[in-house]
């Protein structure tokens, strides 16, 4: 038996809405263990970043850190915390979620959970074979761990003798990079970005749950930075 082809066109009209359906999720922020004068978590907004290109899905939350997001739309995101600190929890009902690039399904009904903690550590980097003819030389911290909320953003001190103290560190997973200081925009644009670069060069560090930990990093000349930038410049070139 031959069905007529406005029947099919009619049957498949609810799946093509589906596609297009938006929903409101409700969620929580929770801040554990922040210093005494730390940002309220009243007065932080963040956002869930469509991956592969779209508008910016803005959460601002109350006092007691609850929020609603309207009008979501089905699809994947990442998202974007615009302070420091570093997720223990970011789920959404009982799935866990990876904060750079997570789904969100028009079955989700919540919440949305995000718990950051915002304890803080303090890394010593003990700087060897600094050369002598250069005047600006900078120690870089790059952040190497997804569960960072500033994972794509770095931290440097300009390099004034044997030893440099980043203090206020999230914990987590870094690489310390000690470059010229023009190289630093470059430096900063790439090494969170990518495992791969200058992956020999970088020295590793776990910043603790509160503490300090002391670390060695070896200066790396710019003939070295120089040719992973250009690796870098080329993959991203040949991945648009």
């Amino acid at each position: 038996m031959k069905i007529p082809w406005f029947l099919l066109f009619i049957a498949c009209l609810p799946l093509l809405g589906q596609t297009d359906a938006v929903f409101d999720l409700p969620g929580v922020v929770q801040f554990v263990d922040p210093p005494p004068d730390a940002t309220t978590v009243d007065q932080v907004i963040f956002h869930l970043s469509p991956i592969g290109g779209g508008i910016d899905v803005e959460a601002r939350p109350n006092k007691n850190g609850n929020f609603t997001i309207n009008g979501v739309k089905p699809g994947r995101y990442s998202l974007t915390f615009g302070m420091p600190g570093r997720i223990q929890t970011f789920a959404v009902g009982s799935r866990e979620l990876a904060p750079e690039n997570f789904e969100l399904r028009s079955t989700d009904v919540g919440p949305l959970r995000l718990i950051i903690t915002m304890v803080e550590a303090v890394v010593v980097v003990n700087n060897r074979g600094l050369p002598s003819d250069h005047a600006e030389v900078v120690a870089l911290l790059a952040p190497a761990d997804n569960h960072l909320t500033l994972r794509e953003s770095c931290t440097y001190n300009r390099v004034v003798g044997s030893q440099t103290i980043f203090g206020y560190v999230p914990p987590g997973t870094y690489r310390i990079l000690v470059v010229d200081a023009d190289l630093l925009q470059d430096v900063a644009a790439y090494a969170p970005r990518s495992m791969d670069f200058l992956k020999n060069e970088a020295t590793p560090v776990e910043a603790p749950h509160g503490g300090q930990i002391e670390v060695t990093a070896a200066y790396v000349d710019s003939e070295t930075v120089n040719a992973a930038i250009r690796r870098a410049r080329a993959v991203s070139k040949n991945a648009r």
